[in-house]
């Protein structure tokens, strides 16, 4: 499976970064909310990357990446994760970060450096709305089946 967030310059602004989510095989899916996007490539130094990093406030760096569903500390134990043993989707390889993770939440400081699904944005600038009915979707529809299936899972980041 294969899938793309592409990032929109004109919706974004201070402390946040707002794209679009599509996959290979249903188009758009949702919204999903980071942290400001500073403006790195995973090709980068990765010392260039630390630089100008700021932990828990900047986007993932633009590239690709492969996406891999383990047990999470944090998440899960939450009612939406059960329904996959507590497995949350985890960025993998992303340089200069740790635990990079797509789950629920609405707001920049809900990030910590993740990506949140959302349905809408209701003209709130900064904000997704509907967080887990996205996330459920993006799981149900998309990772859950692909994981079953035994495939890869890819995230390019544009």
């Amino acid at each position: 499976m294969d899938a793309k967030l592409i990032r929109n310059e004109f919706e974004s602004g201070p402390g946040y970064t707002l794209g679009r989510l599509f996959v290979d095989e249903g188009g758009f899916i949702c919204w999903v909310l980071e942290p400001e996007d500073r403006h790195l490539h995973q090709d980068m130094a990765l010392e260039t990357i630390k630089t100008r990093k700021v932990k828990g406030k900047t986007a993932i760096p633009a590239g690709r990446y492969r996406i891999r569903l383990r047990k999470s500390p944090s998440f899960g134990g939450k009612w939406y994760a059960q329904p996959y043993g507590g497995k949350m989707p985890y960025i993998w390889g992303v340089p200069g970060f740790e635990s990079v993770m797509i789950h629920p939440g609405n707001r920049p400081e809900d990030t910590a450096g993740c990506l949140l699904p959302g349905m809408r944005q209701h003209g709130i600038r900064g904000q997704v709305f509907e967080s887990v009915t996205a996330w459920q979707d993006l799981m149900k529809f998309y990772i859950w089946p692909a994981y079953q299936r035994g495939e890869e899972i890819w995230l390019t980041i544009e």
